[in-house]
């Protein structure tokens, strides 16, 4: 099990699980939508997911000014060089990707390429707006696939299914926050919680996740599956928001958080 655990938190320190939680939830979109993504597109985001969140985590590593108190920036800050190489490889195997995927979807991700590059340059100045965007953003990446070339007409019950999963991921990024909140004082970095402050914080996860559960209730209708997945993923948030001590180690509170992306997998199923 300790062997286990391990090999889980590299996969999450080097964001693996963050990019198959990705694909995962991008075909339950597919499901949802009725719209057929190719495995060149799936590949495509998959890839990209991991370049955005490996870019972040080297820009974190080198401009922490000491030793990182983190594992994930501590691994990164040590092997700096070999992911920057293996960085550069993945992007050129990306754009290959990329150039198969329907021109509708590709022009699309452009536009959303460009919007990540103006956050991953302007983050440091967005303060506690960083946890809205990147939900935004993860949100648009996930969807992009399945709206891009979905020939449905979009019912006010499928914004807020979209609305439904941006909170969710909004919830997590909060979480994590929460979470790395000394840390991220020990390295002055902003967030949502250091500009604000842990109570708050605490109190809208909380009422996001209610707020959540609530429109599962009303979603039940429109497909009860779908409800019952929105349900468990806030409802996982929750209990590590209300239980919070029992995850601290081991980085439990990040594998799980992450893990609840897998959640739809069940619907795929």
């Amino acid at each position: 099990m300790n062997a286990f655990n391990k090999i889980y938190q590299y996969i999450n320190i080097l964001s693996l699980d963050v990019v198959a939680g990705a694909v995962i939830c991008s075909l339950f979109f597919e499901r949802i939508f009725e719209a057929p993504v190719s495995l060149y597109a799936l590949g495509a985001l998959g890839l990209t997911v991991w370049i955005i969140y490996t870019i972040d985590h080297l820009r974190d590593a080198m401009i922490i000014p000491k030793p990182a108190s983190t594992d994930r920036h501590r691994f990164h800050q040590q092997n700096f060089i070999v992911v920057l190489i293996i960085l550069v490889v993945v992007i050129l195997i990306d754009f290959v990707m990329i150039s198969y995927v329907p021109i509708r979807v590709s022009g699309y991700g452009f536009v959303l390429g460009l919007l990540v590059v103006v956050y991953l340059v302007f983050q440091r100045y967005l303060k506690f707006l960083k946890e809205i965007l990147v939900a935004c953003l993860y949100t648009g990446g996930i969807l992009l696939p399945s709206l891009a070339i979905t020939e449905w007409d979009l019912q006010p019950v499928h914004y807020i299914l979209i609305g439904q999963f941006c909170i969710t991921a909004l919830i997590n990024l909060l979480l994590f926050s929460l979470f790395d909140y000394e840390q991220d004082r020990h390295h002055e970095q902003h967030s949502f919680v250091t500009w604000f402050d842990l109570s708050s914080t605490r109190k809208g996860i909380l009422v996001l996740g209610l707020l959540n559960i609530l429109c599962c209730m009303w979603l039940w209708s429109f497909n009860y599956k779908v409800a019952i997945i929105f349900m468990l993923m806030n409802i996982m948030l929750l209990t590590i928001l209300l239980f919070q001590k029992h995850f601290v180690s081991n980085n439990y509170y990040r594998i799980i958080g992450d893990a609840i992306f897998f959640i739809p997998m069940f619907y795929l199923l």
